[in-house]
């Protein structure tokens, strides 16, 4: 069973107006603090690694219907939003690529502007933003409000892990359908891209369709779904581990949504500033 981590809080402005605490004292509180929690949340994504690990072996205490609801959750749900936002992103960055390419005679390059910049970071970044403020939130308020009426303890009561039976489900989830949805999103920003062109640009369908493909590489795309995939994991676990350690009070679960949404969107940032070192280094 899973064992609860500690949960720990500190009121800024409480230890400010405390004239007993120096201020030394207090950023050893914070450090302390911030020690802790990465400590709790690493051995949270150990518990989750071990728990796919029992899934694979056939031990776990998931449910397959489970499972397939939140794959319909997270992919099939969210698959209007994310074609709407990438078919806006598309439209703009085509439109903004003309404004300037056409000083030079270069409008034909927007297909090349808009499938590049799509498929290798863009189409997986927007799709994770979105993703982030839709499905992790979701994921944090589901949780935290099971955690608020002690369903969870419930759970543990019975004998069966927390982890395998609520977070080990959404993390799968989302860790399928987040690739799916970054190659969706690429093709579908294309597309608008493709409207511009063809309304603004007087580009034929061909032509565009020609240089698309002509400038998409597979590295470009790989890495896109690369980074899909991983932001599926990232959402996906910040989400269910800021619901497991929602507070028992009015105001916790609404605190437990926001961090979910804060966290995973500058988890994906910082992924994809890593992702681009790493791939700039080995020349990719």
């Amino acid at each position: 069973m899973m064992m609860h981590t500690p949960q720990i809080h500190f009121d800024i402005k409480k230890r400010v107006k405390d004239r007993s605490e120096s201020f030394v004292d207090y950023l050893g509180h914070v450090a302390i603090c911030f020690v802790q929690n990465v400590r709790a949340h690493l051995q949270f994504i150990k518990r989750v690694f071990v728990a796919i690990w029992r899934m694979m072996c056939g031990r776990a205490s998931t449910r397959s219907i489970n499972l397939w609801c939140e794959i319909d959750n997270a992919g099939p749900r969210a698959l209007g939003i994310v074609c709407l936002i990438s078919f806006m992103i598309g439209l703009i960055i085509a439109f903004v690529g003309n404004m300037q390419l056409k000083l030079f005679g270069a409008e034909i390059y927007v297909a090349a502007l808009v499938a590049i910049s799509m498929t290798r970071i863009l189409g997986a970044v927007m799709t994770g933003i979105i993703m982030a403020g839709r499905t992790g939130a979701s994921y944090a308020a589901e949780i935290g409000s099971m955690q608020a009426n002690e369903e969870i303890d419930a759970l543990q009561t019975m004998g069966i892990s927390p982890i395998d039976f609520l977070v080990l489900p959404r993390v799968v989830a989302l860790t399928i359908t987040m690739p799916i949805l970054t190659i969706i999103a690429d093709i579908v920003a294309i597309l608008g891209g493709m409207c511009v062109a063809v309304t603004i640009m007087n580009v034929s369908i061909a032509e565009y369709w020609q240089m698309t493909i002509d400038w998409i590489t597979f590295n470009n795309f790989a890495i896109g779904v690369l980074h899909g995939w991983l932001f599926g994991w990232v959402i996906a676990i910040v989400g269910c581990w800021c619901g497991m350690r929602t507070t028992r009070n009015a105001d916790g679960i609404g605190r437990a949504t926001t961090r979910a949404v804060v966290f995973g969107i500058v988890g994906c940032i910082i992924t994809t500033a890593i992702l681009t070192l790493v791939f700039n280094w080995i020349d990719i």
